[in-house]
C-alpha cells in the first residue's frame, strides 16, 4: 500500500479519536457569546499577522471589527487583503471551519453576509461544547487566559487553566509595580508567589506559563546581590523602571520557576515565532533545564523556526517535552518536517501533537487547525508505515499517544 492509501486510512481510523488540546488563549464560553460577531471574527488573533504583512495598517484591521460601520464597507475594504493571504496556512484553517460549519467551500462577495448572519445566529450558550467536544471530540483543552474560573460546569469541565509563571509582575519593572503590589522586599514578593501558586493549583491549574521567557540575558546565573540592589533603586525612585533584561528580571524568574515546580507545576515556555524573535531562541532555555532537572518543561511551538535546536533540547534533557501547538497554522511544511525528525530522534512520550492557541472570537479555527494536525501528522506516520519503519497498528497507537496520553499524562490530567 503507497504512502497516500495508508494516509487516508489513518485519517479514517482517527476522525473521532479523542483529543487534548494542548493549548488555547479561550476565555470563558461568556466572553465569546456577549461580542457581536460576523464574518471578520475568522479573521481575529493570528491572521492579524498576515492582513498587516500584506500591507493592511492597523487602523483598518481595527475597523473590521467595528460594527458602527456597514459590513458592506469593511469587506470593500478587506475582499483585496482576503485575495493577497488566502493561501497561507492561518487562512486554510479558516476556511477549513467555514466549510464544516457554515457549509460554504469559501468566504466570497457573493457570501460573506450569509456567513456573518450564520456565525451570529449560532452565537449561543453550548457553542464551546458544539465546537469542541461534539466536532472536535476534544476531552479538555488547556487555555491561558489570565483567569482560573474558565468552565463552569465542574463535573465535566472542557477548559482547564494554564496560568502566567509570574504573580502580576511584567518583564519591564516599574516604581508603580512594586506600589501596586505593596511589595516591600524581594523576600515579600517571593511569598505572594508562593500565596498565588498555591491558590491557582487550589482553584484547578495544572500548569504555568511564561510569556515572555527567554526576555533574559542568555546564560547568566541569578544574582541576588544585583536583583535587591535594582529593587532598592526602583523602591527609592533611583530609577523609574527596569530594561527588559536585567537581574532583577532573571532572578525572580528563576525564583518562581523553582517555586513553581516544587507545586507539582508543569512549566508552559513560549519559544521562537513572535516579534522580535531573536529573542525568544529556545536554547536560552538551557541554564534553567540543567538547574531544574526535576522539573517538566512543555516547549511551545517546536521554537519555530528553530526546529532542529528545539528537538535537540528534547533529545539532551529529560525534562522537556515537545509541544507543537500553533505550528501546523505557520506552516503544515514545518510541522511534517519537525514530526518527522522528532519521531527519529525523540522518546514517544516526549511528542505533543496539537494545541489550537486561539482566543474565543476563533473558536471554529480550533476545528480547522486540528484538521491540519491530523492532516501533518498522518502523512508523517503514513511515510514511516511505508518505509518499515514501524507497523500500521504502531503507527495508530503514536498518533493516540501525542494526540491523548502524552498530554494528559504530563498535565496529571483526570480525564
Amino acid at each position: 500500500m503507497d504512502k497516500e492509501k495508508i494516509k487516508e486510512k489513518i485519517l479514517e481510523k482517527i476522525e473521532g479519536i479523542e483529543i487534548i488540546d494542548a493549548h488555547e488563549h479561550l476565555e470563558p464560553e461568556e466572553v465569546r457569546l456577549n461580542q457581536k460577531l460576523d464574518v471578520f471574527s475568522f479573521f481575529s488573533h493570528y491572521t492579524k499577522g498576515d492582513l498587516l504583512r500584506a500591507g493592511m495598517d492597523e487602523e483598518q484591521y481595527k475597523s473590521l471589527f467595528n460594527h458602527d460601520i456597514p459590513i458592506e464597507k469593511r469587506w470593500k475594504l478587506f475582499s483585496p487583503f482576503w485575495e493577497k493571504i488566502r493561501y497561507t496556512c492561518y487562512s486554510k484553517s479558516v476556511l477549513i471551519a467555514v466549510k464544516k460549519f457554515y457549509t460554504y467551500d469559501d468566504i466570497n462577495e457573493k457570501n460573506y453576509k450569509d456567513i456573518s448572519i450564520a456565525i451570529s445566529e449560532r452565537n449561543k450558550p453550548g457553542i464551546y461544547r458544539k465546537v469542541l467536544r461534539d466536532t472536535c471530540h476534544i476531552k479538555v483543552a488547556l487555555t491561558q487566559c489570565q483567569r482560573t474560573d474558565v468552565d463552569r460546569d465542574k463535573k465535566d469541565p472542557i477548559l482547564v487553566p494554564v496560568m502566567p509563571l509570574l504573580y502580576k509582575l511584567p518583564n519591564e519593572i516599574t516604581m508603580e509595580t512594586i506600589s501596586d503590589l505593596k511589595i516591600k522586599s524581594l523576600d515579600d514578593y517571593l511569598e505572594k508567589q508562593k500565596t498565588y501558586f498555591r491558590k491557582i493549583k487550589e482553584e484547578g491549574a495544572v500548569g504555568v506559563k511564561a510569556i515572555a521567557y527567554p526576555n533574559i540575558e542568555p546564560y547568566g546565573e541569578p544574582d541576588e546581590k544585583k536583583a535587591k540592589e535594582i529593587f532598592n533603586d526602583l523602591k527609592t525612585g533611583k530609577i523609574k523602571k527596569t530594561h527588559i533584561i536585567n537581574p532583577l528580571y532573571y532572578f525572580l524568574l528563576d525564583r518562581s520557576i523553582s517555586l513553581a515546580i516544587k507545586e507539582g507545576f508543569v512549566i508552559a515556555v513560549h519559544t521562537g515565532y513572535w516579534g522580535d524573535f531573536r529573542t525568544l531562541s529556545p536554547l536560552h532555555l538551557i541554564p534553567f533545564l540543567m538547574r531544574y532537572p526535576e522539573g517538566k518543561f512543555d516547549v511551545y511551538h517546536l521554537g519555530y523556526p528553530w526546529l532542529r535546536e528545539t528537538l535537540m533540547l528534547a533529545k539532551g534533557f529529560s525534562n522537556v517535552y515537545l509541544n507543537f501547538c500553533w505550528l501546523h497554522i505557520i506552516s503544515q511544511k514545518a510541522a511534517k518536517e519537525g514530526m518527522d525528525e522528532a519521531i527519529e530522534t525523540i522518546p514517544t512520550n516526549k511528542i505533543i501533537g496539537f494545541g489550537g492557541d486561539y482566543l474565543a472570537p476563533a473558536l471554529e479555527k480550533v476545528y480547522g487547525h486540528l484538521t491540519m494536525a491530523k492532516e501533518d501528522i498522518a502523512e508523517v506516520v503514513a511515510g514511516k508505515i511505508e518505509k518499515g519503519w514501524f507497523g500500521f497498528d504502531e503507527g495508530l497507537h503514536l498518533i493516540q499517544k501525542y494526540f491523548y496520553t502524552n498530554p494528559k499524562d504530563l498535565y496529571n490530567l483526570n480525564c
